[in-house]
């Protein structure tokens, strides 16, 4: 009786963890770049592994429904990396990739990789995320941006432009972005698929191994751009309401059985 109670108590537990995870995608609906994380169940067939299975024969004196108890654990937790609708923002420094793939910045602890493009500059001028991350140009190194026009072309070419650039006479040739100071060009990885990164909080990922980083093929910038989460609300909210439901299950199962035991206690003791 009691292994009935630890199966539901198992499949409780799964659902509070599956709500933390679609609590927190919905609480980041509204952050630029978020990727909704998925959670994987399985069952665990407690003290059963490479035991025979089915009727019990001299061979096999071991019937499945005399097998321990299946509980529910989690397996996995990945999440979808497919990509979020792209809103035009106007603010040359909200930049998004259209395609695969990452920009490369450096924290504190290492290299680490953004989806959200949403740079602004920092103290000394680099060009830096909202965090403070330092965005990586292709030579590993920070982005200064000096005074002036910031254009960034499809190919990543970040540029400063003054109203000087390649007219003596001083008329602005702000439609040709050729024509401004190079910068230097933005450092955009992508890694094998399916994606082994880590999440670490603030829009970062961590790769196991930095080496793995390739740069990224088909992908371009787009300037003025943000790319929004990924999270869909309805399918959420439905995901929500089907996790409630079943929690809600598990728990008057684990009751019943409870008051099974109170009863069976009672009717022995007389």
């Amino acid at each position: 009786m009691h292994k009935g109670m630890f199966v539901a108590a198992s499949g409780f537990i799964a659902a509070e963890k599956r709500l933390e995870t679609i609590t927190n995608n919905l609480a980041n609906m509204n952050t630029a770049g978020f990727k909704a994380d998925r959670m994987v169940f399985q069952s665990y067939l407690a003290g059963a592994k490479d035991q025979p299975v089915g009727a019990s024969t001299p061979t096999n004196p071991n019937p499945a429904y005399m097998r321990h108890s299946e509980y529910v654990i989690p397996s996995e937790q990945y999440t979808d990396h497919s990509a979020g609708p792209i809103k035009s923002t106007g603010n040359p420094l909200d930049l998004t990739l259209d395609g695969d793939g990452f920009f490369a910045v450096m924290t504190e602890n290492g290299e680490r990789y953004v989806r959200s493009g949403s740079f602004h500059v920092g103290p000394n001028g680099e060009l830096v995320t909202a965090n403070g991350a330092i965005v990586l140009n292709d030579q590993n190194k920070a982005i200064i941006v000096g005074a002036g026009t910031i254009t960034i072309g499809e190919d990543g070419v970040v540029r400063s432009q003054t109203d000087f650039d390649g007219d003596p006479s001083g008329d602005p040739t702000m439609d040709d972005a050729s024509t401004g100071k190079d910068l230097g060009k933005l450092k955009v990885v992508d890694f094998g698929k399916p994606y082994t990164l880590k999440k670490e909080g603030g829009g970062l990922y961590a790769a196991s191994d930095p080496n793995e980083a390739l740069q990224a093929c088909d992908t371009k910038v787009m300037q003025g751009h943000l790319e929004q989460s990924n999270v869909n609300m309805i399918m959420e909210m439905t995901e929500l309401i089907k996790n409630q439901r079943l929690a809600e299950t598990y728990q008057k199962v684990i009751t019943e059985h409870d008051n099974m035991t109170d009863r069976l206690i009672m009717n022995v003791g007389r």
